[in-house]
């Protein structure tokens, strides 16, 4: 056994445990750096998890859009032409001069903008080479394009109308010879016919497709016609008169419409109309006339008054409409074949004269403008003009003769007016003023189509 000083003892172990601090001291430091790369690890972990969540959702948004997509493959995209069409008009981007004064040109825009007129380059916040889309077309609009073209798009539609018109026409017969080239020998008679027709005429549509429309006009007239003459019995001063009513159903006429193409950017929207009319009404021959009492057979007058033209006809035109906003312009021309028919009197003398007549065909054109005033009203003018050719008869085992003066040129300025009652509701005035001797004086005229 080794004897060593206490000191000395004390000495070792000192040393030993200064040895062995700084070891323990770094064993905890390790340790300690050690659990932190750990943790950055974990948290590494945990942001790649997250990251290849979120691809996988992108993943599976990317799959439905391709998926969507597919069903478009082959598909051109919307040009201009066909953007038109839609509900909110396209407007091309237009490129723009700038401005000379660039803090004058802002202050104007700013200007204009504050008192609603718009902002932008022109008039509008839009930059260079947005698309840009101008107002939805208005109720009144949309009802003058119906009115003038048919209610392409709709199901069914029912139209209320009310017509009058007046008629009157005067003449001098003279019954008589001339002596000497001077001298007038015989009577004298001033003949006077003034006539009011009234017509009612529901007009009952549907619509087949986008494209196709067809209709269905039923009228029923009253008629009245005053008959004067003037010069009765040789006395200069002498007048009779005497005045005839009737009423029944008129026509019935049904019609199609089929639009060619759409309104566009550089096209007008094209429709082609075609129209049967079928002999419901009263027929105008035939009719017999009778001596007024009291006129010595100076003034005869029809037992009756037709309501019908008495044949079948037919008619096809084509009408175009441009939307100029806030104006509308429209033009149309239609031609009318009247059939032969048969009939087992066409004279008004006594008895049955059976044969043959054929009615004049007739064609007419037309033109006018519709200005919308807001968006619930709008004023409209037009120009309307039928030339019709002369009629014949022919009585059985004879040959067709023309009838004179039986040609027609029917001439009418219209004014109109349109007002949009609600989304389905529209009151359309108009009054003609006849500028020719075969026009009527006056037609007025007041619809209201309702459409479903």
């Amino acid at each position: 056994m080794i004897d060593m000083d206490p000191r000395t003892i004390a000495s070792v172990v000192a040393a030993g445990l200064t040895i062995a601090m700084p070891a323990q001291a770094m064993a905890q430091d390790e340790t300690g750096e050690v659990a932190g790369l750990q943790r950055q690890v974990e948290e590494l972990k945990a942001r790649e998890a997250a990251a290849l969540e979120r691809v996988d959702e992108l993943e599976a948004r990317l799959s439905k859009v391709e998926a969507f997509a597919s069903r478009f493959d082959g598909l051109e995209p919307i040009g201009v032409d066909e953007a038109v069409t839609m509900r909110g008009r396209y407007v091309a981007p237009q490129a723009h001069a700038m401005p000379p004064d660039r803090p004058l040109a802002y202050f104007q825009q700013n200007e204009q903008a504050s008192q609603g007129l718009g902002t932008g380059p022109a008039g509008g916040s839009e930059t260079e080479g947005e698309d840009r889309k101008s107002p939805a077309p208005t109720e009144v609009v949309e009802a003058v394009t119906e009115q003038r073209q048919g209610h392409f798009g709709r199901r069914f539609g029912i139209d209320f109308g009310l017509g009058y018109s007046h008629f009157s026409n005067a003449r001098i017969n003279l019954d008589g010879f001339l002596a000497l080239d001077t001298i007038f020998l015989g009577t004298i008679s001033i003949d006077k016919a003034t006539s009011d027709i009234f017509t009612l005429d529901p007009t009952i549509s549907v619509g087949l497709s986008d494209k196709f429309v067809i209709d269905a006009n039923i009228p029923y007239l009253v008629r009245s016609t005053n008959f004067q003459s003037g010069g009765a019995g040789g006395n200069a001063s002498g007048l009779v008169e005497d005045t005839v009513h009737d009423d029944g159903l008129g026509d019935i006429n049904i019609g199609a419409s089929y639009r060619l193409s759409r309104e566009s950017a550089n096209r007008p929207d094209l429709v082609l109309n075609a129209r049967v009319k079928f002999p419901t009404g009263r027929d105008p021959y035939g009719i017999e006339f009778v001596d007024v009492p009291n006129s010595q057979g100076n003034l005869q007058v029809p037992r009756r008054l037709s309501t019908g033209t008495g044949v079948y006809s037919a008619s096809i035109g084509l009408s175009a409409l441009k939307t100029l906003d806030p104006m509308v312009v429209f033009a149309s021309v239609n031609y009318y074949h009247n059939f032969e028919r048969h009939f087992g009197d066409i004279d008004e003398a006594p008895g049955s004269q059976p044969g043959k007549v054929d009615v004049g065909d007739a064609t007419q054109f037309g033109a006018g403008l519709a200005y919308a005033l807001n968006d619930k009203s709008s004023i409209s003018m037009s120009y309307s003009q039928r030339i019709v050719q002369r009629s014949r008869i022919k009585l059985d085992d004879q040959i067709f003769k023309r009838i004179v003066g039986s040609q027609g040129n029917v001439a009418l300025v219209n004014l109109g007016g349109t007002f949009s009652l609600g989304e389905n509701l529209t009151l359309i005035t108009n009054v003609g003023i006849g500028l020719t001797d075969d026009s009527p004086d006056m037609a007025v005229s007041i619809r209201i189509p309702y459409r479903f």
